[in-house]
């Protein structure tokens, strides 16, 4: 077995993906997220379904934004279809049909009730750089992984490097999102409603889009000073949104000639935005 530290090795092969056939590329499946790959001897084994649908259930591995689990054994594509499709699996099975992937980690068994060239039951997490940071196999056909040491593993990986990177890309999108604001907040006070209703709705797409990534990097982060620049930036990122959504709704009104209501929501709006405007700049965190 590949041990842990090491990278894990690339392959290509077909798998079934929500209910097609389809060719598989390891790095560009996972895309710079955490990867969890269960390695088992067949489908419709009792044991492999309880393995796989254990995995299904983990709260955690529903995140698809950071996390995205593999299954992996030398059954057709077609079985794999039809096996996921029995056991609400949404996650792809790969099929290692000549046991190559599972002999580049390590886990080809020699022999199971007749069966040569079969995957023996393990779990590999792989980082968002593509390092093996837990490794798992069993001899016993019937042993289970325990899933609170795959969520545990998961949970450890906070690297500040992914998230630094996390942090400048919702920095970004913040930016986008203060200039869209900025051209909205002219449309508004030249009272060009829809204008200014269309660019606070692109203003609240990149606020929106910066939140989410201050707070995956808050959860990567493995150094306090950066989880806090992080939990910062995204309440400051969740004021402006907030903001641009109370202003679009505002201009909509006024749009509609209903100038009462567009004013208590334009109150509302300006009331977000100067708690946004009043936190303290955040760092783009291109000096670490």
């Amino acid at each position: 077995m590949i041990a842990e530290g090491t990278q894990a090795p690339e392959f290509t092969a077909p798998a079934a993906i929500d209910g097609e056939i389809r060719e598989l590329t390891f790095s560009e499946h996972a895309d710079g997220r955490i990867a969890v790959l269960a390695f088992y001897p067949a489908d419709f084994s009792p044991v492999c379904t309880d393995e796989l649908c254990s995995l299904r259930d983990i709260d955690l591995f529903n995140l698809q934004r950071d996390v995205t689990i593999l299954g992996v054994s030398t059954d057709s594509a077609f079985s794999h279809r039809e096996f996921a499709r029995q056991n609400g699996l949404e996650f792809p099975l790969v099929s290692d049909d000549d046991g190559r992937v599972a002999e580049r980690y390590g886990v080809l068994g020699t022999e199971l009730h007749g069966h040569s060239r079969l995957a023996q039951r393990s779990v590999f997490v792989v980082d968002d750089r593509g390092t093996v940071r837990y490794a798992w196999r069993t001899d016993e056909p019937t042993q289970l992984p325990d899933v609170d040491d795959v969520r545990e593993a998961v949970d450890s990986i906070q690297d500040d490097r992914g998230a630094i990177e996390r942090y400048r890309t919702a920095h970004e999108h913040l930016e986008y999102g203060r200039s869209e604001n900025e051209s909205a907040l002219a449309a508004y006070d030249d009272a060009s409603w829809k204008v200014a209703a269309e660019a606070f709705g692109e203003a609240e797409y990149y606020f929106q889009e910066a939140e989410t990534g201050f707070d995956t990097a808050r959860r990567f982060a493995e150094s306090d000073n950066i989880a806090r620049a992080s939990d910062r930036a995204k309440q400051k990122a969740s004021h402006y949104r907030q903001a641009a959504r109370w202003y679009a709704a505002a201009a909509r009104r006024q749009a509609d000639d209903e100038r009462a209501i567009a004013a208590e929501t334009a109150e509302d709006a300006e009331v977000a935005l100067g708690r946004a405007r009043g936190m303290e700049p955040i760092p783009d965190l291109y000096s670490f």
